[in-house]
């Protein structure tokens, strides 16, 4: 039988603050946040790697790709695609380990934010735990 759980995060960055909420349940975690902002941008000191254009003929767009690569480095950890013009984000991968990796793509983006709500945290997270969910069924 599987134990499936799904989790949506919400986090925020000015107040170092992490929701982590159930899907099913709702129940909400509070959680301490960390990690730094981390920009969808060409980080300094980034290995241009190769400019070209994606789509079609006659619906075109030009796009250069960036890494982490060093001379000296065999294999990059992060490789980012973004647009010649203005520097939109295309696709970024996170290579953590040799066997796991997260890739994103954008899409349909838009300046500024459609719905701000998305980063208000619901209701059930005002009385929100600060110690994180057990990942078992037990009580």
């Amino acid at each position: 039988m599987r134990n499936d759980r799904f989790y949506e995060y919400i986090y925020l960055y000015k107040n170092s603050v992490l929701f982590k909420i159930e899907q099913v349940t709702k129940q909400c975690t509070k959680l301490p946040l960390v990690q730094a902002w981390d920009p969808y941008d060409i980080p300094d000191n980034s290995t241009y790697e190769d400019e070209y254009n994606i789509g079609g003929p006659g619906d075109q767009i030009k796009v250069q790709e960036w890494s982490d690569r060093k001379p000296a480095r065999k294999f990059e950890q992060w490789i980012g695609v973004y647009t010649v013009k203005d520097c939109y984000p295309v696709q970024e991968t996170y290579t953590e380990s040799y066997n796991v990796t997260t890739s994103t793509r954008f899409f349909d983006l838009q300046l500024g934010i459609r719905d701000p709500s998305v980063f208000t945290p619901p209701s059930t997270c005002q009385v929100a735990s600060l110690e994180e969910m057990s990942n078992d069924c037990s009580p």
